[in-house]
């Protein structure tokens, strides 16, 4: 805040006001010298007032209570508002003439108690007499309360009730923060230029005026009113102009340590007081709630510890939350702590009777599983002898021929390109159907999976080189290095099964494509084929999802092969989903476990449309 410094206005009826007060103390000391010492009434004020309120208020006032109260002894005293408290205990005052936001704070941290209320004779009641005018200049652009926002504004006080803290008020009712309102904020301290002057003459955009300051400025011609524009102007009873809420005035009260027998003729002293000329009376307030209403939106006073962010400030403003949401933790800690008791204590007593049955049940278990794998083991291991030995003898002696098929045609010379690719690949085939063979044996015989460092790039192109002819509809999406740790041929075989099936989906369709990509989960990887082929019901997805096998058809792409892809994936750790595309296809995927200890390894990407 900006404030004039020229205080002489304020200064000069202060210091009448203390020669009256002097004078008029003076002149009863030398009344009553000889009627020995008296009890002491200190009075103190707390200074937050315009120079007219010492004159015809103050002063009057305390003149009154020393000539009706004479068996008393009237100590005046003045409080700094900066700091009421230490004020307080300093001047230990017995009465405290204040505004009704000081009052405020009294109350709740110093146990003042009302004695008495300045009620204007104009007005109903004591609790709507001090209100607040917003000004502009007539030429202003301002016309409403959001307008004014971050404009410059001029107040006598910072501290004065009805000149600034009342307008602030107003001002959250609208939903701003008062604090960050205006741009810039000027106090002229009662003093000259006045709040009008300023706003007159171009050095603040809007001006605050106290109550009924407008109508006494223009009475004695200081001002027009056509020189300016009033801001969301109201009219109250008294006829004065407000932009406000009206609040109560000058508040008299008393502190705790007050005697009753002071505290009876101090009241009525004060509420007995003849108007004599004067334009207010002293009345007996019981509504303050628009005042703690106003402080509280505010955060001052009584209230000001919600701009207290520390521990403290928030244990004071949310007691009563903190101390139900302990309560309420206290009472399901307990309830979960009883609970628990109550299920260990059942807990035991099932357990001795179950401890028995199970063993029973186990032993059981594995005899019979022992029996079983036994049997399994034999036929098995008979079977696949059988099929290795019998088809092993066959792909030996393809190879053997395809080998010396092409050393014929290199010694001739005759050996083409395109021969020399057919043997190559007849070749690869007879490696595939030999690592086929010995697979099944694995199988048979429960062998573990032989897991190895691999990526999944690379599976998916030898996954694709099992197809001797792919169409262009097929695309992969698989750049960068994705490493496993499993078994090439087992996850080969689910990747090449994926794309079998959907294209037998998309066989006969014209547009029909397929998708290869990988995709990262975090901790694994996903690869998955989908397809636009037809959808399948929600019985064989359900099936799928079990790992059940299901007839291959040319409708629904699915094979038997299926069921097995899915033993596949869970012996290298992962498991398989299949979920229906909205635009109409299957997409079949591979979850499986990322190897981290491979992520940096340079590996071949594969991506871009395969063409065959």
């Amino acid at each position: 805040m900006v404030g004039f410094r020229n205080k002489g206005f304020k200064l000069l009826p202060l210091l009448l006001a203390g020669c009256i007060l002097m004078a008029s103390q003076g002149a009863i000391a030398a009344r009553t010298a000889a009627m020995g010492s008296k009890p002491v009434i200190t009075i103190a004020l707390v200074d937050t007032f315009s120079p007219d309120f010492y004159l015809h208020t103050y002063v009057p006032t305390v003149d009154y209570l020393r000539t009706h109260l004479p068996q008393y002894e009237f100590k005046i005293k003045e409080i700094d508002y900066r700091d009421v408290d230490n004020g307080i205990k300093n001047v230990h005052p017995d009465f405290l003439f204040s505004s009704a936001s000081t009052f405020g704070e009294l109350g709740a941290f110093e146990g003042a108690h009302q004695v008495a209320t300045k009620k204007n004779t104009q007005e109903k009641d004591a609790a709507h007499s001090l209100s607040s005018l917003f000004i502009v200049p007539a030429a202003s652009p301002i016309h409403d309360f959001a307008e004014m926002r971050g404009r410059t504004v001029a107040i006598t006080d910072s501290q004065s009730f009805d000149g600034w803290q009342i307008a602030k008020g107003e001002i959250s009712k609208h939903g701003q923060d008062p604090d960050r309102f205006f741009s810039e904020v000027y106090e002229t301290h009662y003093g000259i230029p006045d709040v009008a002057t300023l706003v007159s003459q171009g050095f603040a955009d809007v001006g605050v005026l106290s109550t009924c300051e407008f109508e006494s400025m223009e009475a004695q011609g200081q001002i027009k009113r056509q020189d300016f524009r009033l801001i969301g102007v109201r009219k109250g009873i008294s006829g004065c102009l407000r932009s406000t809420d009206q609040y109560p005035d000058v508040v008299i009260s008393s502190m705790p340590w007050v005697s009753s027998d002071v505290m009876r003729d101090m009241t009525i002293a004060i509420l007995s007081m003849p108007r004599n000329g004067r334009n207010f009376d002293w009345v007996v307030e019981s509504d303050f709630q628009p005042t703690m209403d106003l402080l509280k939106s505010l955060k001052i006073g009584p209230y000001r510890y919600l701009r207290d962010m520390s521990p403290q400030g928030i244990w004071k403003r949310y007691k009563a939350e903190i101390l139900l949401t302990v309560a309420l933790l206290l009472a399901v800690i307990f309830h979960i702590v009883t609970l628990n008791i109550l299920v260990r204590r059942r807990t035991a007593e099932l357990t001795q009777a179950l401890e028995t049955t199970r063993r029973l049940y186990n032993e059981r278990r594995q005899s019979h599983q022992k029996i079983l794998n036994l049997e399994r083991n034999s036929i098995v291991s008979q079977l696949s002898s059988m099929f290795a030995h019998e088809i092993k003898q066959p792909i030996m002696n393809i190879s053997l021929y395809a080998a010396s098929l092409k050393m014929y045609l290199k010694r001739a010379g005759i050996l083409k390109e395109k021969p020399a690719e057919l043997l190559e690949a007849l070749e690869s085939e007879v490696e595939r159907s030999s690592a086929i063979v010995e697979h099944v044996r694995s199988y048979a015989k429960s062998r573990p999976t032989e897991r190895k460092d691999t990526a999944l790039e690379k599976l998916i192109e030898d996954a694709l080189k099992t197809f001797p002819e792919l169409p262009p509809c097929v695309r992969v999406d698989a750049s960068g290095h994705y490493p496993v740790h499993a078994d090439p041929f087992e996850i080969q075989f689910i990747i090449a099964n994926f794309i079998k099936n959907s294209l037998s989906a998309i066989e006969g369709k014209k547009d029909g494509a397929i998708l290869v990509r990988i995709s990262d989960l975090g901790e694994s990887w996903k690869v998955s084929v989908s397809d636009n082929g037809p959808g399948i019901s929600d019985e064989t997805l359900v099936r799928l999802r079990k790992g059940e096998a299901g007839q291959r058809s040319k409708t629904d792409g699915l094979g038997f092969g299926l069921a097995i892809a899915s033993m596949l994936a869970e012996r290298n750790g992962g498991h398989l989903e299949y979920n229906q595309l909205r635009a109409g296809g299957l997409e079949a995927s591979l979850i499986i476990g990322k190897n981290t200890n491979r992520i940096n390894q340079d590996t071949k990407p594969v991506s871009g449309d395969h063409q065959a």
